[in-house]
């Protein structure tokens, strides 16, 4: 079963790599709406007397975004590309059960997430000097 999965996983990611729409959703598009926020407002308030920064206000939402690209657009569209192609139906035949494809859509899809999270922290931390506040935490 875990070898199944490993070969579903390789072959899947190099599907969804090539395919690009799930890369440039899921991790260009949050990347460059941090760059492009950073650039605008960078370390203003959110507003006047603010104790945080609209960017550190927007990190949240850039980050569902990041998020929400994959679970919520890339995998109804692929499961939905897979049935008009007639492949969920081909691989009914195979000892490879339908959930095994879904999960390891889910972990791609959470693989892209992730990427797409340090990314975005990252260039925010580096660039913009955002701060997660871990106060909200504990």
């Amino acid at each position: 079963m875990m070898k199944a999965f490993k070969t579903m996983l390789k072959i899947e990611l190099k599907l969804s790599l090539r395919g690009m729409d799930m890369f440039i959703f899921s991790i260009c598009l949050p990347v460059v709406m941090i760059i492009i926020l950073g650039i605008i407002y960078g370390n203003k308030p959110a507003y006047e007397g603010a104790s945080y920064t609209f960017l550190e206000q927007s990190f949240g939402a850039i980050s569902t975004i990041a998020i929400c690209a994959g679970g919520v657009m890339g995998l109804p569209l692929l499961i939905s590309d897979y049935r008009h192609k007639k492949i969920l139906k081909r691989l009914q035949v195979t000892p490879v059960s339908q959930s095994l494809i879904l999960a390891v859509h889910l972990v791609i899809y959470g693989l892209y997430a992730v990427i797409s999270l340090i990314f975005v922290w990252g260039i925010a931390t580096l660039f913009f000097n955002y701060q997660i506040c871990l106060a909200i935490f504990w």
